[in-house]
């Protein structure tokens, strides 16, 4: 049997190294404003406080091996998930393992730290940390606290750059210029295993975006609880990591270990040290429920035909760029066993020539094979380099590949149910957000997407529901990596539809087979792509003549490898009209359903985001192959 073609997709260019390269810098200073304030009364988080539900997981584990099949529930939910993760800390019986991306020491990171202490401390769990080094935040104290807790609280970096919590430029130039695709490829997997029974994995790392607990943007993303009937390949994989080279005891990091061998006893530090701020009172209590834990999480979860876990091995950081990963070739093999439609969520999508290819084939080989993509746009993703690829290649993946697209939108009018938004509206601002996110007013009115009313993601004085500590509203940015072919096979993981996650970066997901799973994950996504929510992507209204040479200078403008210069797409982003029907692209009344709302729907015309794009699609395109 002769292997798949490898589904390779164009490199997502860093947003540190675009940033670099293309940021325009600004500030803003303003009157203080009134932020929360610290708790001042720790006397209720006694130990009884952590207490958590095991026996709630115990029973869930005790009928997984009963049946010999798992339990799967879908966490679309950023609080929620925040809510389960203590929930398994406060319950877990003999271990915690967590592997990362991106670990921030913000309010969320420090309250899971601080849980995984107590965990530690009070019941003698032990506990793993791996947190790749290149993007999470390091403070030595903490770190250099959490080295001292003995053998039984482990914290390790993956690929770390000069041994540094906090390398300089020199240090990240050297590394990279001795191997730079060793130095590139980075540890992307997103787990956390309790007791090797009780698992969740997707695309959140750890931070208040991922939780929707940011007062700017938060992500729109996607995990999956997993209830295991036996225990044992996730440790083997979580050990495949763990001491493979690339691992380094965080007692190792220079700014650590010069702090360990000063001989002074460490500060014992406490929960304020952690988290100082009543931001997740109701988290926290949600966390010790039964009932709550049971009816959100278990009850609505799905008993599936098999799961498997897909993973790359660590050694792929080494070898990087590699041909071909097993999850890359994992999703490719289900991509081509479609046979009736294939739906895709990924919040970068950039299709290289042979991932072009592959669709190519299903098209010329299966028409009747639909293709739906849900991704971000411009005003909603995190990395417009990557939605300038993405931008430049829209002719070939609606005419020539026949995918059906849609751009998630920045507030889409489905917010309240994706987050709790009410709850962000209303709620004062942490000290630190204050001077991320400036103190100009919004007024929510102004951010109505209507054909009489165009969002726009800059600052709005004005007056009715305001908070004086933002230039913009909360909005979302998609973060989930999902599949489902044919309505019965289904992923959920950390790999981005990108070169990254297939030639440099590990990853790891669950590819699930299960008919009444697909339907739920299915439904999700859908809800992501659909008028409410999403810009659907389709062709200008033809006009005679200037149609025809607008789309002989996009053909020519694509085939030139570096570069685009020319300006005008034949594609553009589409909102359905008030009160009418969402009729596909070829139906006569499309045009009379739908509105152009422009390329970049949601950006004012000097936006950074559309200026940094267009600069990029039009002469950046070089710089792909440096990934």
């Amino acid at each position: 049997m002769t292997s798949p073609r490898k589904l390779t997709l164009v490199p997502a260019f860093p947003s540190a190294c675009v940033a670099l390269c293309f940021s325009l810098l600004g500030g803003c200073a303003g009157k203080a404003v009134k932020t929360f304030q610290e708790v001042e009364d720790f006397s209720r988080y006694s130990n009884s406080y952590y207490s958590g539900t095991p026996e709630l997981w115990e029973n869930a584990s005790a009928d997984a091996r009963k049946s010999g099949k798992p339990r799967v529930a879908i966490l679309d939910h950023g609080e929620r998930s925040l809510a389960l993760r203590i929930n398994l800390i406060r319950s877990a019986r003999k271990s915690i393992s967590i592997q990362t991306f991106d670990w921030a020491f913000d309010e969320s990171g420090k309250t899971l730290i601080w849980e995984l202490i107590r965990a530690n401390r009070d019941r003698g769990i032990e506990v793993r940390i791996l947190v790749d080094h290149m993007f999470s935040e390091h403070d030595p104290e903490i770190i250099s606290y959490l080295s001292s807790l003995g053998t039984s609280f482990q914290f390790k970096y993956f690929n770390p750059s000069a041994n540094r919590l906090s390398p300089s430029l020199l240090d990240t130039l050297t590394n990279a210029t001795v191997d730079f695709h060793e130095h590139n490829s980075r540890m992307h997997n997103k787990l956390f295993v309790m007791d090797d029974l009780i698992a969740i994995t997707g695309g959140r790392n750890i931070s208040n975006q991922y939780f929707d607990q940011s007062i700017g943007m938060n992500y729109k993303d996607r995990d999956v609880l997993v209830v295991l009937p036996e225990g044992g390949e996730l440790s083997s994989v979580l050990d495949l990591y763990w001491n493979d080279v690339h691992s380094l005891s965080s007692s190792r990091m220079i700014e650590v270990s010069r702090l360990l061998k000063k001989g002074k006893k460490l500060r014992d530090l406490r929960r304020r040290d952690f988290c100082p701020f009543p931001l997740f009172e109701e988290i926290e209590a949600r966390a010790n429920d039964a009932r709550w834990v049971n009816e959100t999480f278990l009850t609505s979860s799905c008993e599936v035909r098999s799961v498997d876990w897909i993973y790359d091995l660590p050694g792929k950081v080494k070898e990087a760029p590699v041909d071909a990963s097993p999850v890359s070739i994992a999703l490719t093999q289900a991509i081509l066993a479609a046979r009736r439609e294939i739906v895709i969520q990924s919040p970068y999508f950039v299709l290289s020539e042979n991932a072009q290819e592959v669709f190519s084939k299903i098209r010329e080989e299966l028409p009747q094979v639909r293709v739906i993509v849900s991704t971000n746009s411009l005003a909603a993703t995190d990395n417009w380099a990557t939605y300038a690829a993405h931008y430049k290649e829209k002719r070939v993946y609606l005419d020539d590949l026949g995918l059906e697209m849609w751009e998630f939108k920045p507030v889409p009018k489905g917010i309240s149910g994706m987050m709790n938004y009410g709850k962000l509206l209303a709620r004062l601002p942490l000290p630190g957000e204050t001077q991320r996110y400036g103190e100009k007013k919004f007024r929510i009115q102004d951010f109505d997407d209507s054909p009489s009313g165009d969002l726009r993601l800059r600052a709005k004085p004005g007056s009715g529901l305001t908070n004086p500590h933002l230039k913009v509203p909360p909005y979302l940015s998609l973060h989930a990596k999902s599949l489902v072919v044919d309505g019965n096979v289904s992923y959920v993981g950390s790999y981005n539809l990108d070169p990254r996650s297939d030639s440099y970066n590990t990853e790891v997901g669950l590819l699930i087979v299960d008919a009444a799973f697909s339907a739920r994950l299915r439904e999700s996504i859908m809800n992501d792509a659909s008028p409410a929510n999403s810009y659907l992507i389709g062709a200008k209204k033809r006009k005679p003549v200037l149609s025809a040479l607008n789309n002989l200078f996009n053909l020519i403008s694509e085939k030139i490898p570096f570069w685009d210069p020319w300006p005008i797409r034949s594609h553009t982003s589409f909102r359905l009209r008030k009160g009418m029907s969402p009729v596909p692209e070829g139906n006569p009344d499309f045009y009379l359903n739908w509105e152009n709302a422009g390329n970049f729907p949601g950006l004012s015309l000097w936006a950074k985001k559309q200026i940094s794009t267009s600069m990029f699609k039009a002469a950046g395109m070089i710089l792909k192959p440096l990934l």
